[in-house]
């Protein structure tokens, strides 16, 4: 053979309906909804037997208010594959959003009949029952918290000039989140300067607060020539007070006195005698949360986690009925939080936490919260191992897959790893059903998985090399029958997956396949390196000039194994 020519393919091929479904996902991210719905539409277009497409437009239509669109391809997901819990879950979220919440309550309790475990579902069908009976609708204002029912709630507030920049700050956008799946639950956030202004940016009325809390046109005014600082007020005299608040002074003075003998003692590490003083602050003024609040510290240090938890019930207790600062409140349930954990109670503590963030967001609490998480997944993962439920499962995927029951083998082999997370022959049937169903990508995800825990597992590399060479991406296809042959040089489906590749190269030479070949080979990583390197860059040069070089140029084993990978990408053209 002698090498004739190379050339830069002319033109990019069209986009797959995965690279489409990656885009969108992508743009979802980035709430880029219409974005999103809009690549999820040219990925059916390609493909219109994929259920996760028609979920995935469901969740950007949702997004975007759009709620009987979003309705109707949940439905279509459904149809598509009704074993899938995660279709009930859009169609359900949709119904709630047409306010249908007894259709959407049955639409959810129809997905836990599939999934019976399902968090997303057991959530949804308690909003939908909550919203259905009633549940948002009485908030202790009037109804005034139905306001934030309003699907187009963040764009109102993003186009309001005074309420944009809070969207900028997480722990705001998690309360206008809370506050739209249990809009009841406003009163308990009003506390909040922020959250009062959206109140009144959604009633029409201007509440701009000023630094010192003014409202209205006043603090949005030109502010007036500034007059010489005042003298200090004096404190009202004794004769100006009435005895009941002079007593209330004096009590605030007292209490204020303990709770800084208490903070001394509590930095020397003298915890009964911090105690003490905390208790006394909490005896002379009770609706001051934040002695609560030092109280459950020293428990904390005291490891009597019980009695923290018991201080911080109170200190949330008086904080609701006295419309603490969020900071503070946001700090009760932090403590709370870490005091669960200690108790090993993750589902509490990661509760607590949640609830702190929503709150008042502090780094340190969120990475408590995700530490939390994680260990809890962990454990209910370890939890759910057992090897002998793996082997029955993946021996049930594959009586499934010999019956042609493709997707019912995928979850069967799913399980099994799930129960067994060491089995890597999982991985290697589950790429075979995934291939079956033209899932290419899938598959040989699956496949990269399964050679990832056991590089010597044969029929991984061959299946590896099937697939790749179904999508003509010979180069590869190569690598991986050729790895199958160091493993086992007498590998039958190796050889012949060799020969057969081979054969593809020598017979595709010309013409648009060629073309599209090489032009999937130059996004290759590996492909770019080998047209970077300069040596091959001269060598090629050298070739293209004379092609009656390339056999001294062939005797160097390292440039002869890159030609050879050029030719079999389809980027180098032989004759």
């Amino acid at each position: 053979r002698a090498v004739v020519g190379w050339r830069q393919p002319r033109a990019v091929h069209p986009m797959s309906a995965d690279e489409h479904k990656a885009l969108g996902n992508e743009a979802f991210k980035a709430q880029d909804f219409e974005g999103a719905a809009k690549h999820f539409s040219d990925a059916i277009a390609l493909d219109a037997s994929n259920h996760v497409l028609y979920s995935n437009r469901s969740a950007a239509r949702a997004s975007l208010g759009q709620f009987e669109d979003a309705l109707e391809d949940a439905a279509k997901c459904v149809e598509l594959n009704p074993t899938w819990a995660k279709g009930y879950s859009r169609k359900g979220a949709a119904l709630v959003g047409l306010k249908r919440h007894d259709e959407a309550v049955a639409a959810y309790e129809e997905g836990l009949k599939h999934d019976p475990e399902n968090a997303t579902l057991k959530a949804g069908l308690e909003d939908a029952k909550h919203a259905r009976d009633g549940g948002g609708g009485d908030d202790g204002l009037g109804g005034l918290g139905n306001m934030f029912a309003d699907p187009n709630l963040f764009a109102k507030i993003m186009a309001n000039p005074q309420t944009a920049p809070f969207l900028q700050q997480p722990d705001f956008v998690a309360k206008i989140n809370a506050l739209q799946r249990d809009p009841s639950s406003l009163n308990a956030h009003l506390q909040d300067p922020r959250v009062m202004q959206v109140v009144g940016m959604l009633m029409g009325i201007n509440v701009q607060m000023g630094p010192g809390g003014e409202s209205g046109a006043e603090a949005s005014a030109a502010p007036p020539p500034k007059e010489p600082e005042p003298e200090p007020e004096p404190e009202p005299a004794d004769e100006d007070l009435s005895p009941e608040e002079r007593e209330a002074r004096e009590r605030r003075k007292e209490a204020d006195a303990a709770k800084a003998q208490g903070n001394e003692a509590y930095k020397a590490k003298r915890f009964e005698e911090a105690i003490a003083h905390y208790e006394r602050a909490i005896a002379l003024v009770p609706t001051e949360m934040t002695y609560l609040t030092n109280l459950a510290a020293v428990h904390f240090e005291q490891k009597d986690y019980e009695k923290t938890l018991e201080a911080c019930a109170k200190a949330i207790e008086v904080g609701r009925e006295t419309r603490a600062d969020y900071r503070n409140m946001a700090k009760a349930y932090a403590r709370k939080g870490n005091a669960l954990q200690r108790l090993d109670d993750l589902p509490g503590a990661i509760k607590a936490f949640e609830d702190s963030l929503l709150e008042h967001r502090t780094e340190e609490v969120y990475k408590r919260l995700k530490a939390a998480q994680k260990l809890l997944q962990e454990r209910e993962e370890l939890a759910y191992q057992d090897p002998d439920k793996a082997k029955a499962a993946r021996e049930q995927g594959n009586a499934l897959f010999k019956e042609g029951k493709y997707p019912e083998a995928i979850e069967a082999y799913t399980e099994a790893m799930r129960r067994d997370p060491k089995d890597h022959v999982p991985y290697s049937n589950r790429a075979a059903c995934y291939q079956k169903l033209m899932e290419w990508p899938m598959a040989l995800k699956d496949c990269d998985k399964c050679i990832e825990m056991c590089p010597a597992f044969i029929k991984a590399w061959t299946r590896k090399g099937g697939l790749h060479f179904h999508l003509k991406e010979y180069h590869k296809a190569l690598d991986a029958y050729n790895k199958a042959l160091e493993l086992d040089g007498e590998s039958a489906e190796a050889k012949d997956g060799v020969e057969r590749t081979l054969t593809a190269i020598q017979a595709g030479s010309e013409g648009e396949d060629q073309q599209q070949r090489a032009q999937r080979a130059m996004a290759d990583p590996e492909i770019q390196a080998i047209l970077n390197d300069q040596t091959i860059r001269k060598v090629l040069g050298e070739m293209q000039d004379d092609p009656a070089s390339a056999n001294k140029f062939l005797k160097d084993p390292d440039i002869k194994r890159k030609i050879e990978k050029l030719i079999a990408a389809g980027v180098l053209q032989v004759k």
